[in-house]
């Protein structure tokens, strides 16, 4: 595995571990779920350049198991913010296909064609009787949890990454469909299990990095 894609997986295994520790996704939620987006990113008040970040997304596959991550980037549109937070964590619950096959394409807009509510709270909710919408969100900045909304970012497929990571042919589509191989050296599937109440690794999950993840940063 590329430095790139591990750097993003790594990431996005800390922050994904963040809310379940904190017990802000039902394992329900995750078990359910049909694809997991996993992201940060910032807003152009603090970087002149503009407004972005980068993350992964894994796709559920016919057996039960998780695909292998694609890499992608963030552009953020027009979201709204509640806590004047410039940096932030995101995990998108993907929980239809059709929601799964969006980022599937070079680039998509969220929000668009796929409705978005904040997820349901709680490490054991019962979410039975929630109405259940394609994309469930759960933000963090400046460690407060919620208070974001990311309707209109743009997600665009880091094509270079995952070809250095899978070889020349691959896309984000074939990816996400399981024709690939997991890569090696991070802890992103450990975690994923984790999240689903599956039996872990304890040694694995104690490799994650303990230092702050983009969303409890204070400035």
């Amino acid at each position: 595995m590329t430095g790139s894609l591990k750097k993003e997986c790594d990431k996005a295994a800390q922050i994904l571990k963040g809310f379940i520790d904190k017990r802000r996704i039902p394992v329900e939620v995750i078990a359910n779920a049909k694809g997991l987006a996993i992201f940060s990113g910032f807003r152009a008040a603090m970087y002149l350049a503009g407004a972005g970040g980068s993350g992964v997304v894994v796709a559920r596959l016919p057996d039960g198991s998780w695909s292998p991550p694609s890499a992608f980037s963030v552009r953020s549109g027009g979201f709204g913010v509640v806590y004047g937070v410039d940096m932030y964590d995101c995990v998108c619950v993907l929980n239809t296909q059709d929601a799964v096959d969006a980022y599937m394409n070079s680039e998509m807009a969220l929000g668009a064609g796929a409705s978005m509510a904040a997820g349901p709270i709680g490490g054991t909710a019962d979410i039975s009787t929630k109405d259940v919408k394609p994309i469930w969100t759960y933000t963090k900045s400046r460690g407060l949890y919620g208070g974001l909304t990311v309707d209109g970012t743009i997600i665009k497929e880091k094509a270079a990454i995952n070809a250095e990571s899978y070889g020349s042919n691959i896309t984000a589509a074939r990816i996400l469909k399981g024709e690939a191989q997991w890569p090696s050296t991070t802890q992103l599937p450990e975690v994923l299990k984790l999240a689903e109440g599956k039996k872990t690794d304890a040694k694995s999950l104690g490799a994650i990095s303990t230092e702050p993840t983009p969303g409890d940063l204070k400035e």
